[in-house]
Formats: C-alpha cells, sequence, structure tokens
C-alpha cells in the first residue's frame, strides 16, 4: 500500500504499528468537517472513526462507500459494536484493542475497498486467510493457529491436556433476544474464561482456542517442565469454578435473565505424543474425546434437572414474577405479565424450566401449576381495570384441565399465545379459542416477528394484542429496517383494532424511538426488573430513580 491520508476523528485510533502504516498522513477532523474532507482528500485511504453520533455515522460510511473509501469504527461498547456491523463497515474494532489488532484492522479495511488488481486481490486473499485464523468476534485464535503454536512444546513434553468448553442454550439466546445480544455475551464469556484461566494454575500455557463464529471454546494445556499435568479431579473442580466465574460475569454484564439461560459443560482428554501418528490426528482425536465428554456431563446434568423439575412439581416450588406492562407515552402501569421461574436455581429460567418439562414430557403438569400461581396473586398485584397477561403454549389448549380453567374476572386475563411449536390446524384451533373469546378473555400473540409467530399466525389469530419480539427492539434506535418493520406492524394493529407491544426495552434510546414510531405499550429491564419495586416512568432518562 503506498502513502496516503487517513481520516479520524480522534488521533489516538490510529495506530502505527508497522513501516507501510508510518508513511500513512493522519489528518483529524471533527463532526461535519469530517464528513467534508471525504471529498476533499484526495490521496485519501481510510476513514477511522470514533464518534458515537448515529446520524454521523451513517452519512461518513453512505459517502465514504460512494467512493470506495474503507471505514474502520472504533467502538466504545456494544451499542456502537452493534452499530459498525449494521452500517456495514469495512472493519471494527474495540477501542480498548492492542494497537497491533487496530492497525491490522486498518490494513484489511482498505484491502476491501481496493479497486480490483493483482496486487489488490493478493492482498484480499491473505486478509481472508487472516480472518480465518483469528475468530473476529472473540480475538481468539482458531483451531490451525493453535496446532502450530503447541506442535514444540508438546512433541518437548510428550502430553497434552486438552479442554473442550461447551456453552449450551447459546442458540436459544440468540433466539429469544437476537445475534446481537449473542454476540454481546460471546464476548463476554471469552473474556471470564480467559480471566479465570490466567488466574488458574493452568496458566502456564496460554493456549485458547475458538471456531470462528461458534459458541464453544478449547483450550490446550502442555505442562511446564518439572510440572505434572492436571489431575481428572483438578480439572472437575476447575470445572465447578469455572461455571461459577461465567456464571457471575455473564450476570453482572447482562442480567440475571441471561446468566441463569447459560451453561457451560467442560470435557477433558489426555493425549500422549507418538511419533507413530501424525500430529494433527493425535489433536483433534482429543478433541473429539473432550468434546464426548462434555457431551455425558450435559447428559448427566440434564437427568438431574429432571429430578429437580419432578421435585419442583410435587412442592409446588414455582414463584412468578409480575413484569409491568405500561403505557408508552404516559408510563401508567396498563397491566401485568406473569412469568413463572422455579425455585430452585437450576430452573430459574422460565426457557429452561419448560424445556426440561419437554423432554419429561411434564409440559402439562407444569403450565398447570404455573397459571395456579399466576392467578393465585392477582388480587395483590392488580388494581382497577389492569390486565394479567398470561402465558399459554398452543399444546396447553389440548390439555384436558384447560377447558376448566377459571378466573373471577375473565376480562382481566390476556391468554398470551406463547409458540414454542408450529400450530398446524388453525381451524381446530381458533374454535379453543373462540370458547374463550365467549367467556370473556382476550388474546396477544407473543415474540410476533420471530420464528412461528410470523403474519400469518396473526391474521389466523386475530389477536387483541400483538407483542413485539425483543430481537426486533433490541438497538431498534439505530435500525431503520426494523423501525419500518415495527411502524408497518402499529399501522396494520391500529387498522384491525389491536394494541402493540414492545417487549425488551432495555435503553431509553429504544423507548424513545418506539414512542416515536406509535407502539401503544411497551415492557423491559429499563423499565423495571424482575424483583424490583414500582415501575420507572417512562419519561425517566437512565439512572433516573425507579
Amino acid at each position: 500500500m503506498s502513502a496516503g491520508t487517513i481520516l479520524t476523528d480522534d488521533a489516538e485510533a490510529v495506530s502505527v504499528e508497522d513501516a507501510e502504516a508510518r508513511s500513512w498522513r493522519i489528518d483529524v477532523r471533527i463532526g461535519d468537517a469530517l464528513l467534508d474532507a471525504i471529498d476533499s482528500v484526495h490521496d485519501l485511504r481510510a476513514i477511522v472513526i470514533t464518534s458515537e453520533n448515529p446520524s454521523l455515522q451513517r452519512m461518513l460510511v453512505d459517502r465514504a462507500r460512494g467512493r470506495r473509501i474503507a471505514v474502520v469504527m472504533g467502538c466504545t461498547d456494544d451499542t456502537m459494536r452493534r452499530r459498525a456491523v449494521e452500517l456495514r463497515v469495512d472493519e471494527w474494532y474495540r477501542t480498548t484493542a492492542p494497537s497491533e489488532e487496530v492497525t491490522w484492522r486498518i490494513h484489511a479495511a482498505i484491502a476491501r475497498a481496493t479497486p480490483s488488481g493483482a496486487e489488490v486481490a493478493k492482498r484480499v486473499e491473505n486478509v481472508e486467510y487472516e480472518e480465518m485464523l483469528y475468530d473476529a468476534l472473540t480475538g481468539l485464535p482458531t483451531l490451525p493457529v493453535m496446532i502450530e503454536r503447541t506442535r514444540a512444546p508438546f512433541k518437548d513434553r510428550g502430553e497434552l491436556v486438552v479442554l473442550y468448553l461447551n456453552f449450551v442454550r447459546y442458540s436459544k439466546l440468540e433466539e429469544i433476544y437476537g445475534w446481537e445480544k449473542l454476540d454481546g455475551v460471546l464476548e463476554s464469556t471469552s473474556a471470564a474464561v480467559r480471566e479465570f484461566l490466567d488466574e488458574n494454575k493452568l496458566r502456564t500455557t496460554k493456549m485458547m482456542v475458538s471456531f470462528t463464529n461458534d459458541d464453544d471454546f478449547i483450550f490446550f494445556h502442555v505442562p511446564t517442565e518439572h510440572a505434572r499435568a492436571a489431575t481428572d479431579r483438578e480439572i472437575t473442580d476447575m470445572t465447578v469454578r469455572l461455571q461459577q466465574h461465567v456464571g457471575a460475569r455473564l450476570e453482572a454484564a447482562h442480567g440475571e435473565e441471561i446468566a441463569t439461560l447459560v451453561d457451560v459443560y467442560v470435557g477433558s482428554a489426555h493425549v500422549y505424543y507418538s511419533p507413530k501418528i501424525r500430529l494433527e490426528r493425535l489433536i483433534y482425536r482429543g478433541i473429539r474425546e473432550a468434546s464426548n465428554a462434555a457431551k455425558g456431563v450435559e447428559e448427566r446434568e440434564r437427568a438431574r434437572r429432571v429430578a429437580d423439575l419432578r421435585q419442583t412439581l410435587r412442592d409446588r416450588s414455582v414463584y412468578v414474577d409480575y413484569h409491568p406492562i405500561v403505557v408508552a407515552e404516559t408510563g401508567k402501569v396498563f397491566g401485568y405479565e406473569s412469568l413463572a421461574r422455579g425455585v430452585m436455581r437450576s430452573l430459574r429460567s422460565p426457557e429452561v424450566m419448560f424445556e426440561v418439562a419437554a423432554q419429561a414430557d411434564l409440559v402439562w403438569e407444569l403450565s398447570r401449576l404455573c397459571r395456579t400461581r399466576a392467578i393465585e396473586a392477582m388480587p395483590q398485584h392488580l388494581t382497577g381495570d389492569q390486565l394479567l397477561f398470561l402465558n399459554v403454549d398452543p399444546h396447553d389448549f389440548f390439555d384436558p384441565e384447560l377447558d376448566s380453567f377459571d378466573v373471577e374476572d375473565p376480562k382481566c386475563v390476556v391468554i398470551e399465545i406463547t409458540e414454542r411449536t408450529a400450530i398446524k390446524d388453525y381451524p381446530k384451533f381458533r374454535e379453543k379459542l373462540q370458547k374463550f373469546r365467549e367467556r370473556g378473555f382476550r388474546f396477544a400473540v407473543d415474540d410476533a416477528g420471530s420464528g412461528y409467530a410470523g403474519l400469518g399466525s396473526i391474521a389466523n389469530l386475530e389477536p387483541d394484542f400483538i407483542k413485539l419480539d425483543i430481537s426486533l427492539i433490541n438497538s431498534i434506535d439505530t435500525n431503520f429496517i426494523k423501525q419500518n418493520l415495527v411502524e408497518t406492524m402499529v399501522g396494520f394493529a391500529s387498522q384491525h383494532g389491536a394494541k402493540v407491544i414492545a417487549e425488551g426495552v432495555e435503553r431509553s434510546e429504544e423507548l424513545e424511538t418506539v414512542k416515536r414510531l406509535g407502539v401503544h405499550l411497551v415492557q423491559g429491564f429499563f423499565l423495571h426488573r424482575p424483583g424490583q419495586l414500582g415501575v420507572r416512568a417512562a419519561s425517566h432518562t437512565v439512572g433516573a430513580p425507579g
């Protein structure tokens, strides 16, 4: 790459870690001046921006794209990272990243944006190869890199311990909250694992890898000279502490809802070097053995949780969080959604609890208990004309006991259809719903815009309320496609006499955006967290007392 100008709003954002980078001329501009410079600087190679202004970010990216200028974004937090992905910048990095990574990101961005040619094609090929070697999200090296780094010490020591860290329900987390949330959780997870291993006795070997774009991690440990390898007992003990450490970090960063949804199972394998067998095969066999061991741990844990669920059903050990749904414009409490949770920590997450129930064929029994618990406490939570939103799976409508389900005033209850599975026979299902409508119950479609709860479901069920999935609301303030979808849904609902509820509002910017789009009702952690007394008024700003 020849010398050229790097345009930035922060001189410290541009690193000069190699000879080629030192030939760059750094031009610092702020605000609109940065935008104007895109057209006036003739030898411009890339733009490195750290501004948190969404409008400026979008204008800079659009104008730079028109000139085929590379854009790199320095992200201070998850919100900026999500914007970078949404805007499809050429590269992004955490502002806390080491200087060599920043330099590599700028090089990679320029390679992508430069017009085609033999030299550029080769550079792009190198960039793509480098991306295969390092996971862009976590920054961890991938397996090919780690095999090469391990080759010499493995041969010298003659043994290798492989740890396979299997994180369960990350796909479920992505399904519920969207990929932006999962990316943030993966970053927190990798940081927590590295932190733990650095402080553990295995810190002597800093060799940890991930599969690129995957959510499982592998750790190679070659004991140092004169040190014995960790025993199975020590690894088991370490696993317990690792689970606790990762759980605590996830809860601190993302809340208990996320932490209780994620489990980590660790399997290990001891591999001994043999010159007769190719080293790569030895390592891959060790990884498979460790992976199978992790799955064995998971199976034993699943059996234990089924036993916990049976005890929960016997003891009726389920409690209910009443999560407020408020009027978007005024902040007035419109009603409460009942969220059932197990008393045992292993069953604290509703998703986990019902997953275990499905495995044990106990869904109807658990649903009955959750409904009963929710109704029992209605008098203590509902006042005036407030409504109770009660989650019911479509399969529950074929439970003979549901027909006898009764409350003092059905008009106070909204049955929220939570589609964990597809509704296969809509005519028969609508007949079931009609009987409840005749008794005064109202209906809501949950998680609209995700999974089975699509437009067809809404049209078939004719709900009184449409609950927008959290993945639609997450970062909606920076995503214009989401805004258009929500605005369209609000218009559709208003024409058919239904109200739209935005789930998962976690930031003031999201709240202001859904209000502007005409959403009628909102709920989320920004307004109320489980166990929190009171509800934050919709007009409050972040940090205001609840």
